[in-house]
């Protein structure tokens, strides 16, 4: 039998049973929809920033440091010939109505906000949407100059300004030129301080504001002359990196480098909703698997005939794998289509994280990738089932009562491995990473493993308590469960996957919300203060204090970076690891006493908290455990520090762990009075304000110290818990796509056995049965395999969200009543209706028609 006969012969079949096919197609596609839209929307949203990059980066090239980008490399900028440059200013600042020095003014007077200082020809690509509009061919910080301000809509409204009013800014007032609505070189994803306001950099160093401590950052925009190619910017950019101290904390990009951040969070999280997405196609293989075996069981007489007729068994298997494919490229292609269509739904679910130009449903590669995936599960989980063909007896023409011909060892061995290489290469494929496809497939090994046992657990449960059930219609229904061709093993696995991931992220969800939902622990600050002057500090205590605040503190912040350690400069120590540390401005500070909140693990003498420097003839620092560990030191090493211009060398005398938790102010350094108080230095403060005074007392605040900028940490809480359930939709979404699998291919296995259940319908009704009677039977049937995978699943998902709780959140897990006793509900009703809605043709036929053909 060649491939053409294989096909038509396919083809023949298929048209014979449309309504099981398409419940096969529709187990596979729903797995592949969600496969496609995770691919898509990853390749999506990574296209819309390279094809956009150079408007991303608004430049050409561009310097990033949280320190001011060092002169002589300023210079060397301007000495490329035909070069322009730009200067970008971003920081944490407060704002308010210029009527804020009136005290009896209703409403919020103040907010902080992200506060973009700009100069030079900002942006070089791209535009700024303002309304109403910027004139034409003049640059924003001409238009700006040191008078002028745009700001967004949100900080317009919370202030109650419109534009042409005027806002304050430290010691500015500045005429409010517009709203604006969207900035070429940032994207409206991500975490924000507050709403944003663009000026002029003149307008903010006369301001007065400054990036605190590292809290914002600077970058230089360089616009080379001509079109330059990638390969070209790449040196321009490799030579300026020459003018670069070894341990500068300054990043050089080119527009091919554009937003990194955001791309490598969006490759992390398109592999871990990937993996989630794959879960229900897996799902969906299951349903293909037992619905194929169920279905070839049926057509044993037919292979019989075939045999009889000359056709060998090779030829049938290959028949019924082209049929397994071509299910597969149907699934693939209906599923693709569907997925690539959900693409667009996606920014209306995120409640506008994603904006919508940035999703484009032309993803061939997402397209072929659920095809192929769709295909390759298909043809693994259909290769078990395929072994009923080699094990039709000839004889069941004569004769049908003929016992299946014994199977090969061999032929069931390579059959588990067709289905473990497809599990593993489409794991490999979603994970791009070898180790997290392994611990993907262990976990979702020992869930099939857990729920298998349930399932055959529940047959023996079944087996035991049929005979002594009273009712009749339950005594029917637990039996049936005991059957081996009942489809239990198989829907039973499906339901509880689906329901598990549910329940897992659920109480992940609920754990991380209630976290910080909670607010802050007892005696924790409930606000900061940046850019507190020292000369001001024992004047703004006063004030806090006067106002309400409780629990005042502060500590001054010195700005340096490390240029050796041990007396090995800095670039030689660079790794992956360190990179961050060593390459970044620190912050620092000096006490006489260390906080209580520390624990001193490891010290050069007889060091306490009260009177932690013991070497009197050293410049000593104590340093937080962790980052010791990250940078390489330990008691008794060295670092060099530079500190504005000057170099100075400290002895590490103890190591510390610090209770970050409880939001106190604490530093990696710590160093003793006399190595930094000549240092240039502000304050950062600390308050607790009651929740009903925070706003009053940051207008205070405000009012006397307008360079202070007030950071309310409820505030910040809140936008990372709605920035969390952002992420959690989708999570949820996928989950649901799994559990929709799960009931398809229960659906399926009631269908591959319509006629078996209609027989026993006709035949319990023949002996007296009403139809309700048989009704609560297939009730009972579906309800317990609900349940019992719900049960499963439950312990399945506590298990797992306790680990990712307490090993990788590192917070207390606690009992969640409420979600089990939905999944639990969940998976009872949505198999019991998917079961019966699956039987209703079984139900509905009249006992005589379902008698003859079975007769």
């Amino acid at each position: 039998m060649g491939p053409g006969v294989a096909f038509r012969y396919s083809l023949r079949e298929f048209r014979g049973s449309l309504g099981r096919v398409l419940v096969w197609v529709l187990c596979l596609s729903v797995g592949v929809g969600a496969v496609v839209s995770v691919a898509g929307l990853a390749s999506s949203v990574d296209g819309a920033i390279r094809g956009e990059a150079r408007k991303l980066l608004a430049a050409d090239l561009a310097f990033r440091s949280r320190a001011p980008i060092p002169e002589r490399v300023l210079e060397a900028v301007d000495s490329v010939p035909g070069a322009t440059r730009a200067e970008v200013r971003e920081l944490a600042a407060m704002v308010g109505r210029a009527n804020v020095l009136d005290a009896d003014e209703q409403g919020p007077s103040s907010l902080l906000v992200e506060l973009k200082a700009i100069s030079g020809g900002y942006p070089f690509y791209g535009e700024l949407q303002v309304q109403p509009p910027l004139p034409v061919g003049t640059s924003p910080a001409e238009v700006l100059g040191d008078h002028s301000a745009l700001v967004s809509p949100e900080a317009l409204s919370r202030l109650g300004l419109e534009i042409g009013d005027e806002l304050r800014l430290g010691g500015r007032t500045l005429r409010i030129a517009g709203a604006l609505e969207a900035e070429p070189d940032r994207l409206p994803t991500g975490f924000a301080f507050g709403p944003r306001v663009i000026v002029g950099v003149e307008a903010q160093e006369a301001a007065g504001i400054f990036p605190f401590a590292g809290f914002g950052g600077y970058r230089v925009l360089v616009r080379l002359p001509g079109e330059r190619s990638l390969e070209e910017l790449e040196q321009q950019a490799a030579a300026l990196r020459g003018e670069l101290d070894d341990g500068a904390a300054v990043r050089i990009e080119t527009y091919a480098d554009a937003q990194p951040g955001i791309r490598e969070d969006l490759e992390r999280l398109s592999r871990y909703l990937g993996l989630v997405a794959l879960l229900s196609l897996l799902v969906g293989g299951v349903g293909v698997a037992q619905g194929i075996r169920a279905w070839l069981t049926q057509r044993l007489d037919a292979l019989a005939v075939l045999k009889c007729l000359g056709a060998r068994p090779r030829d049938l298997l290959r028949t019924y794998l082209v049929q397994a494919i071509l299910l597969g490229l149907v699934a693939g292609v209906v599923g693709g289509a569907v997925g690539l269509v959900s693409m667009l739904l996606v920014p209306a679910i995120l409640g506008g994280a994603l904006p919508v130009e940035a999703v484009s449903i032309w993803q061939p590669w997402a397209f072929l990738r659920g095809v192929a995936l769709g295909i390759g599960v298909s043809t693994a989980f259909s290769a078990p089932a395929l072994l009923v063909v080699l094990r039709a007896p000839p004889v069941r023409v004569f004769r049908r009562g003929a016992e299946p011909l014994p199977g090969s060892w061999l032929a069931s061995a390579l059959s588990l491995v067709a289905v473990a290489a497809g599990v593993a290469g489409s794991a490999a494929l979603q994970a791009g990473s070898l180790w997290l496809a392994l611990r993907f497939l262990g976990a979702v090994g020992a869930a099939v493993g857990a729920l298998v046992l349930a399932a055959l657990g529940l047959r023996s449960v079944a087996r035991f308590l049929a005979p002594r059930c009273r009712s009749s219609w339950l005594r029917y229904g637990v039996a049936a469960l005991a059957r081996p061709e009942s489809g239990t093993l198989a829907a039973s696995v499906a339901l509880g996957m689906g329901l598990m991931v549910l329940l897992s992220m659920f109480v992940v969800q609920g754990h991380l919300h209630d976290e910080l939902a909670a607010g802050l622990p007892e005696n924790a600050p409930s606000a900061f203060l940046l850019n507190v002057p020292q000369a001001g500090w024992e004047e703004l205590a006063e004030l806090l204090e006067r106002e309400g605040a409780e629990r005042v503190q502060s500590a001054p912040v010195v700005m340096a970076r490390v240029a050796a350690i041990d007396g090995v400069p800095v670039a030689a120590r660079i790794n992956d690891q360190n990179r961050w540390a060593l390459r970044r401005q620190l912050r620092l500070t000096y006490l006489d006493e260390l906080p209580q909140d520390n624990v001193i693990l490891e010290a050069a003498g007889p060091a306490t908290l009260a009177a932690p420097w013991v070497e009197p003839a050293t410049f000593e620092v104590s340093v937080e455990q962790d980052f010791a560990e990250t940078i390489g030191v330990a008691v008794g090493s060295t670092i060099d520090l530079v500190v504005g211009s000057r170099e100075v060398t400290i002895t590490v005398t103890s190591l510390r762990q610090v209770d970050w938790e409880g939001f106190g102010i604490n530093f990696f350094l710590v160093t003793e009075p006399a190595v930094l108080d000549w240092a240039p230095q502000t304050r950062l403060a600390a308050a607790w304000m009651p929740g009903e005074r925070e706003q009053g007392i940051q207008d205070a605040v405000y009012r006397a110290h307008p360079g202070v900028a007030v950071v309310r940490i409820r505030e910040v809480l809140q936008k990372v818990v709605d920035l969390i359930g952002n992420l959690q939709v989708g999570v949820r979404v996928l989950g649901s796509f799994t559990v929709a699998a799960a009931l398809l291919t229960l659906a399926g296995a009631v269908a591959a056995g319509s006629l078996r259940r209609g027989r026993e319908a006709a035949l319990l009704k023949t002996i007296g049965s009403t139809r309700f009677d048989v009704l609560r039977a297939f009730a009972a049937e579906y309800a317990l395999i609900g349940l019992s995978a719900a049960i499963v699943a439950a312990l399945l998902g506590l298990s797992a969200s306790w680990w990712l709780v307490t090993r990788e959140l590192e917070l207390a897990w606690s009992f969640r009543p409420l979600a089990v006793f939905g999944a639990l509900s969940a998976g009872s009703l949505l198999a019991l209706g998917t079961g019966l809605l699956a039987s209703a043709g079984a139900l509905r036929r009249p006992p005589i028609d379902s008698l003859r053909e079975g007769s």
